[in-house]
């Protein structure tokens, strides 16, 4: 209790990034779900990663920008720049001669995450800040992020409600959408768009790592618990909140790495997914026989 009753009392220190990483693990909830029915999490990890290569070269360029180019390289704008021309590039783009597309995405992955530790070695505000974008730095976030991060996924959110059944119908039978003539490039290309900049902010403001957590953990988390479509967005909404939101506190009172906490809060409520998909089929053999 005493613990619980300092955390309460630090309330004007956990607020901004409590809002900011509940927004982030809530949104990304709701879009990982696209990613792990569509079977591109790697896509997600290329993405955060790229996102990461945007901050960290935006880092980079500051002591060379000037003028009207100082706000181009704003970590902001550049890594939702990069890693929205990564999204359009795996969505248009299916044919690399002999190199699958899981390969380019591969090689997207490693070429993004090799040039973040180079940049990280080279930029003068020292290799904390770089480790800060890979691993998490909600400990404090800029107060422009408690309202840049909603706003973005809110709009990400309205987009898929409008073209939800579209969204969910080129995800889930593509060749068909393709026979009724869908626009399926058209539509990959916004989910991917709008999963790439929902990234870049919160890569920006929470880390790469737990970023990635949130696209991937509460949706496959909510689809041990349940097949009905609608209630799998519900609860990985739910769970990549609380995830965050746990994440944060027990980074908080424990002092331990915040981006790191987030990522095995979401690992936990996986494992309990799993956990309770094994009693589950237990029991339908148990019954059965």
């Amino acid at each position: 209790m005493g613990i619980l009753s300092e955390f309460i009392s630090s309330y004007f220190l956990w607020r901004d990034p409590m809002i900011v990483g509940a927004v982030s693990g809530a949104v990304c909830g709701f879009l990982g779900v696209y990613v792990v029915l569509r079977r591109i999490i790697f896509v997600s990890a290329a993405l955060t990663q790229i996102s990461s290569f945007g901050v960290a070269l935006s880092f980079y360029l500051e002591g060379f920008s000037m003028g009207a180019m100082s706000s181009f390289v704003h970590p902001f704008i550049l890594s939702t720049v990069l890693t929205s021309l990564a999204a359009v590039f795996f969505a248009m783009k299916r044919d690399f001669s002999r190199i699958s597309q899981e390969g380019v995405i591969g090689f997207g992955f490693l070429i993004a995450s090799g040039a973040v530790i180079i940049l990280g070695d080279r930029i003068t505000k020292g290799a904390h800040d770089i480790a800060n974008i890979l691993f998490g730095s909600a400990v404090v976030v800029d107060p422009k992020d408690v309202y840049i991060i909603p706003a973005v996924a809110l709009a990400a959110v309205v987009i898929h409600i409008i073209f939800f059944k579209d969204f969910v119908f080129v995800s889930f039978d593509e060749e068909t959408a393709r026979l009724f003539k869908y626009p399926v490039r058209s539509l990959n290309t916004a989910i991917l768009v709008t999963i790439a900049v929902v990234v870049a902010v919160a890569t920006r403001a929470l880390g790469a790592l737990p970023v990635f957590a949130f696209l991937a953990l509460p949706p496959l988390t909510s689809l041990f618990l349940t097949e009905r479509l609608k209630l799998v967005f519900a609860l990985s909404v739910i769970i990549g909140a609380l995830s965050a939101s746990l994440g944060y506190f027990f980074s908080f009172v424990l002092s331990i790495p915040t981006g790191a906490s987030m990522a095995v809060s979401a690992s936990v409520f996986f494992m309990l997914g799993l956990l309770w998909r094994e009693v589950k089929e237990k029991n339908k053999k148990s019954e059965a026989e």
